[in-house]
């Protein structure tokens, strides 16, 4: 089984020789430091271009296996909607080597490409990340920051699940309760707000929110509204309104993701197989029209 928290002696089996890679040009900042672009030298591959993940201030033991937890969360994760570990350097500077995805977050990526992708993409988006998500409650894990800025492109018909700071196994209980930091409260679960609590289906609401982002563009949700304001809204029973041109099978869906009730919104293998069917369906519609069917409403 997992364990709850790894040190630096679990990290040095995937230790890569800093030589090995040479670091290329800044492409964002994570929580600890800047994100590079790079190339990974290895035995098995002259030339892999990567991702690196760095540590500014990584002087102690316990900021360095703070930010190493986030490799030691990937190893245990091998799926294709799901940003790969290549590898990580534990001396400082610590450093965390992953697969590079060439296209950047998939909230720029929306926005930037607004005009150029059609629905059946952004459907198809939303149902590779709900194949993670599936993968991911099999094994217990929460991740709680679920958010189109955490999801990475690779190829414009193939996104991946990022950023694994905030993952956690579940252990013997069904639930994670967090201790108190810097969370992102416009896509949080209700009672993830109200008690700091995390499970998988605060992780289904999270997604419901992600979904959103993905239908309108990569816009933010609660734009204007206060962190603090958010949980009043929420508990008044007011939700994020349907993206113009989403289906309502599909804005449905999103719905179901925010029941208040954390029992009563659907598992991520029910929100695969919906995905499914939303996707099977809006194919359907654009070869129909495509032929000169004649659509009944």
């Amino acid at each position: 089984m997992p364990s709850k928290y790894y040190g630096l002696e679990e990290a040095r089996d995937y230790e890569i020789q800093r030589q090995r890679i040479e670091l290329g040009r800044c492409i964002g900042e994570g929580q600890f430091g800047d994100v590079h672009q790079g190339v990974y030298m290895s035995p098995e591959n002259p030339a892999l271009s990567v991702a690196i993940k760095t540590c500014k201030n990584c002087t102690s033991d316990s900021v360095r296996e703070k930010f190493l937890q986030e490799a030691l969360t990937m190893r245990q994760f091998d799926h294709p909607h799901i940003v790969k570990l290549i590898g990580v350097i534990t001396e400082n500077p610590g450093w965390i080597i992953m697969e590079l995805c060439t296209l950047g977050e998939l909230r720029s990526f929306l926005q930037v490409r607004k005009y150029n992708l059609d629905l059946a993409s952004l459907i198809l988006y939303a149902f590779q990340l709900s194949t993670a998500l599936a993968y991911l409650e099999s094994k217990r894990f929460v991740h709680r920051d679920i958010a189109a800025r955490n999801v990475l492109v690779s190829s414009v018909d193939c996104v991946k699940l990022g950023d694994f700071g905030l993952s956690r196994y579940m252990e013997d209980s069904s639930y994670y309760k967090a201790s108190k930091g810097k969370l992102p409260i416009k896509w949080m679960a209700p009672e993830s707000i109200n008690f700091r609590r995390f499970t998988s289906a605060s992780d289904v609401w999270m997604f419901g929110v992600c979904m959103w982002e993905i239908l309108i563009y990569g816009v933010k949700p609660f734009q204007g509204v206060k962190n603090n304001d958010v949980i009043g809204r929420i508990e008044n029973g007011e939700r994020l309104a349907m993206p113009h041109n989403c289906p309502p099978t599909l804005y449905s869906l999103m719905t179901k993701c925010w029941a208040y009730d954390p029992s009563k919104r659907p598992c991520f293998t029910e929100l695969k197989a919906q995905l499914r069917y939303v996707r099977q369906s809006v194919h359907r519609h654009v070869q129909c029209c495509s032929a000169g069917c004649v659509i009944i409403p």
